[in-house]
């Protein structure tokens, strides 16, 4: 059996997927098992046998069991596909009216690291809704890291009360903005560095405030995606790491322009 028949296997049975998770959160004996209600008594037996026939769990003692290495993965897998599927269900039309390509590959695949979120919008009732909330989280944190496509008031007045660690611009934006408006504050151009970006990732304190364009590419200032957790930060973190690695730093972009 092929690892790929393996996966779908586990995927189209409830039983199975839940059973081997279940293991996988240490309800390892076969009475505790059976005391879960995820199957019948037959159900939960005869789940057992396919499971340790397919090579994901063994029993290293009686009436227990442990998930093997390649049971170890799939259930990796199995829960982020299911965490990631709670963040798309935060808010569907978020996802299916926004960009994700936006997000490079590596970090759409880890967006599972986004459950707990919200999606703050505009209303009729209230058209600063996102905007209003942005500011509120950006100027009540110590330290901001960002990336933006835009020239951001919110993030720059927020700069003035709050430490910016890193901040990444758009090439555009940098031009047609940046340079014009904040040329006698670049002496902290070490924080500062600039690529092509098209996503907004903001990292706070205490959350992660994160904008994508809509499908047509047009910048959405009235939508935010924020989510409250570490894991969310570590992701917003990692990808401002990606992009920052290969960003220009400040003195070598002006001195391209000269």
């Amino acid at each position: 059996m092929t690892d790929s028949s393996l996966i779908d296997s586990l995927l189209r049975s409830n039983v199975r997927t839940s059973i081997l998770i279940a293991i996988a959160n240490d309800c390892t004996s076969t009475q505790s098992l059976l005391d879960s209600d995820l199957a019948s008594e037959s159900g939960v037996y005869n789940t057992l046998t396919r499971l340790r026939e397919q090579g994901l769990i063994h029993s290293p003692q009686a009436d227990h069991w442990s998930l093997t290495g390649l049971g170890q993965v799939a259930a990796k897998l199995i829960d982020n596909c299911q965490q990631t599927e709670s963040v798309l269900a935060i808010d569907s039309d978020f996802w299916r009216t926004h960009g994700v390509t936006a997000i490079p590959p590596r970090f759409r695949l880890r967006l599972s690291e986004l459950a707990g979120g919200q999606v703050v919008t505009a209303t009729e009732t209230r058209p600063a809704n996102a905007i209003s909330e942005i500011e509120r989280r950006l100027v009540n944190s110590n330290t901001i890291s960002a990336i933006t496509p835009v020239y951001d008031e919110q993030l720059a007045n927020a700069g003035t009360t709050g430490e910016i660690e890193r901040l990444i611009f758009d090439e555009a934006v940098f031009d047609d903005v940046i340079q014009k408006t904040i040329s006698s504050q670049l002496e902290a151009k070490e924080t500062i560095r600039v690529a092509n970006v098209s996503v907004t990732v903001t990292i706070t304190d205490d959350c992660l405030l994160l904008s994508l364009p809509t499908l047509d590419g047009t910048y959405d200032a009235q939508t935010v995606f924020i989510a409250e957790t570490e894991e969310a930060r570590c992701w917003g973190n990692d990808l401002l790491d990606f992009y920052w690695g290969s960003a220009q730093p400040l003195e070598r972009y002006l001195s391209g322009q000269n």
